[in-house]
């Protein structure tokens, strides 16, 4: 899974919110981060950037309940016809967003200060995605980052990195496979102390899968003898 980050924020190199985001993913070998402002664009050369990747994600601040003006016109000079039914239509492509809040993400439902929800304020987004014929991802929403405490931020770092990285399929067993593939490839950046520790999580985790699918064949086998 190839992943581009198209990052659309007027000031990125300013914002701590930002900055943690790159800093969390930008190690991870199969992610590339694209930088877009309001200057010319070349349609051609971002068309062809686009091509290359298997999940592509717009990540910005929710301006007035959508996207800043760089995504917008970004978006209107790369996607036209031609390339949507020439390259887009049919790949199997998936499209995720990545929208920094200045309120509570509780704000954002029917009966609450915002009475929308994300999915609703966003649903342009969607509409693209079925145009291009691509799997649309669920949102993944940072709110006030300025307040969350530093183990909030590390569950945040392990979860942006899940949704660029990570298989579309929401399941325990997929998650633990994400979890395992990581530590079993960057392991080797550690001390030796450490990289026992990790080696100790690993067995554990295989253990308890192997485990896990023992009872599930046990339950399979249950269900099938009480038919």
């Amino acid at each position: 899974m190839k992943t581009v980050v198209i990052v659309a924020h007027p000031d990125y190199s300013d914002s701590s919110t930002q900055q943690f985001l790159l800093e969390s993913g930008k190690h991870l070998e199969e992610v590339y981060y694209h930088f877009i402002d309001d200057k010319e664009i070349d349609g051609h050369k971002e068309r062809q950037l686009l091509e290359k990747y298997d999940r592509i994600i717009f990540q910005f601040p929710m301006y007035w309940y959508s996207a800043p003006y760089e995504l917008k016109k970004w978006i209107d000079q790369v996607f036209d016809d031609s390339f949507i039914k020439g390259r887009m239509e049919g790949e199997g492509k998936e499209l995720g967003l990545v929208v920094t809040l200045g309120v509570a993400e509780e704000s954002f439902a029917a009966g609450k200060a915002e009475k929308f929800t994300l999915s609703e304020l966003f649903r342009p987004f969607e509409a693209l995605a079925s145009k291009c014929q691509m799997i649309y991802l669920p949102i993944f929403s940072v709110s006030l980052f300025h307040y969350m405490p530093e183990v909030n931020r590390k569950t945040l770092l392990i979860k942006y990195q899940q949704y660029l990285t990570k298989s579309n399929e929401g399941t325990f067993k997929s998650e633990e496979e994400w979890f395992i593939t990581y530590l079993e490839k960057y392991r080797e950046r550690f001390s030796d102390e450490r990289k026992g520790r990790i080696n100790l999580i690993l067995n554990q985790v295989k253990e308890n899968r192997e485990t896990l699918d023992d009872l599930l064949v046990l339950v399979k086998e249950m269900r099938e003898d009480a038919y």
